[in-house]
């Protein structure tokens, strides 16, 4: 099972890293609020790795990110993902508190499951915004990145 979210957390950071290098040569027609959208997606990884860690984030979940240190936030998101994968069990329950307050248990399956979900379902609206923006989209599905 750690293979395949290994598997996983790789697809994750390529598809984010490919939507990133769009972002950068297109920058002055990325709107507003594409980059709202793809810096909350980093930012949620981020702050799901230091709740799995125990650790306070360095950003709030709709904290805006500059285009320039996107590609490196997300390679500093992966890694710490990976090592989390490398020497966590999956079982792990880890209790965290949400931003609105709530404190919650999961398990680091079901939060590195959500990581890619979430960073999926987001990479969905950013092409959208590209194509309303006269971009070309790219096909960031799973499968297409296996082939």
């Amino acid at each position: 099972m750690k293979a395949f979210f290994n598997d996983l957390l790789e697809y994750t950071y390529r598809s984010n890293l490919e939507t990133i290098l769009i972002l950068e040569r297109n920058e002055s027609k990325i709107s507003a609020k594409t980059l709202n959208i793809v810096s909350h997606l980093l930012n949620a990884h981020h702050i799901w790795n230091h709740r799995i860690l125990g650790k306070k984030p360095r950003f709030g979940v709709w904290d805006l990110q500059q285009i320039e240190n996107l590609g490196e936030f997300n390679k500093e998101c992966f890694e710490r993902s990976k090592r989390i994968l490398k020497n966590l069990a999956f079982s792990k329950q880890i209790t965290y508190t949400t931003s609105k307050g709530d404190t919650f248990s999961s398990t680091i399956q079901e939060i590195l499951f959500h990581i890619v979900n979430h960073s999926t379902y987001h990479r969905g609206q950013i092409m959208a915004q590209l194509r309303e923006s006269g971009l070309e989209p790219i096909s960031t599905d799973f499968i297409f990145y296996k082939r």
